[in-house]
C-alpha cells in the first residue's frame, strides 16, 4: 500500500500545501504569482504572502522579470517536504480510483518481497486525467540496484496477468534514470524523464524520487 501521509509540517499552512500541490504536479514548469493565484483558486494577495514566505523559508526562489515574480520549486533542497506533499498527491489520486489503488498496493506489496527500496511513479494520461477503462497505466519503476532488476521484471510481468487493469511497465536503473533526466539529454529530445517530470504521482518512494531530481535541478 502507499505509505500513510505523515502529519502537515508545523511551517505549512493549508494555502503553501495547495500551492506546492500545484506546482509539484509539473517540474518542468515556472509559475507566476497570478498563475498560482488561479491554479489554487485563491486571492492574489493571499497566494502572494503565502509565495513570500515559501521563498523565504527556502522551499521557493523567486525572480523578477519585468513586472513579474517567476517563482520556482527550490528542488535543490527540502526533499522532505516535497515528499510529503507529493504523498498528499498520490493519497487523492488513488481515492477516487479503486481499481487503481489495489493495483498499486499489490504492486508495492510483492516488489517490497524482492527490494525494499525503489521509486513507482505513476505517469501518462492516467495521470493527466485522459485515462479510459480500456487504457493501459504507464508505470515507471527505478531500482537502485540491477541485481535485482529480473525479480523485479518477473513480479511484474506477474501482476500484468493478473490484473483487471492493464499495465504498461518501465524499468530503469538509477543510473539510467540520472542520465535521462540531465539537461542536456532533455535538450536534444523530450524523452520518458521529460514526461515524468512534467506528469506524474509517485506513490511509493517519492522521498528517493525527489532526491534524484534535485540532482539535476539548477
Amino acid at each position: 500500500m502507499p505509505r500513510r501521509p505523515a502529519s502537515r509540517p508545523s511551517y505549512l499552512s493549508a494555502t503553501a500545501i495547495a500551492l506546492l500541490k500545484f506546482m509539484t504536479g509539473d517540474l518542468t514548469k515556472d509559475y507566476t504569482i497570478r498563475k498560482l493565484s488561479q491554479g489554487i483558486n485563491q486571492g492574489y494577495r493571499i497566494t502572494y504572502e503565502t509565495v513570500n514566505r515559501l521563498a523565504e523559508d527556502g522551499i521557493l526562489t523567486l525572480e523578477r522579470k519585468a513586472n513579474l515574480h517567476i517563482c520556482r520549486l527550490n528542488l535543490r533542497g527540502n526533499v522532505q517536504t516535497f515528499a510529503f506533499v507529493e504523498s498528499l498527491r498520490a493519497e487523492e489520486f488513488l481515492k477516487s480510483r479503486p481499481a487503481m489503488r489495489v493495483l498499486v498496493a499489490n504492486l508495492v506489496a510483492r516488489i517490497r518481497n524482492v527490494l525494499p527500496f525503489f521509486c513507482l511513479v505513476i505517469f501518462g494520461s492516467t495521470v493527466k486525467g485522459k485515462w479510459a477503462p480500456r487504457s493501459d497505466v504507464d508505470i515507471l519503476l527505478v531500482l537502485p540496484d540491477q541485481n535485482f532488476q529480473n525479480q523485479v521484471e518477473n513480479e511484474l510481468a506477474s501482476i500484468a496477468r493478473t490484473s483487471a487493469v492493464g499495465l504498461h511497465e518501465m524499468v530503469l536503473l538509477t543510473d539510467q534514470f540520472m542520465s535521462m533526466l540531465s539537461g542536456r539529454e532533455r535538450a536534444k529530445r523530450p524523452n520518458l524523464a521529460s514526461e515524468v517530470l512534467a506528469n506524474h504521482i509517485t506513490p511509493y518512494g517519492a522521498e528517493a524520487f525527489y532526491a534524484l531530481v534535485s540532482r539535476i535541478a539548477p
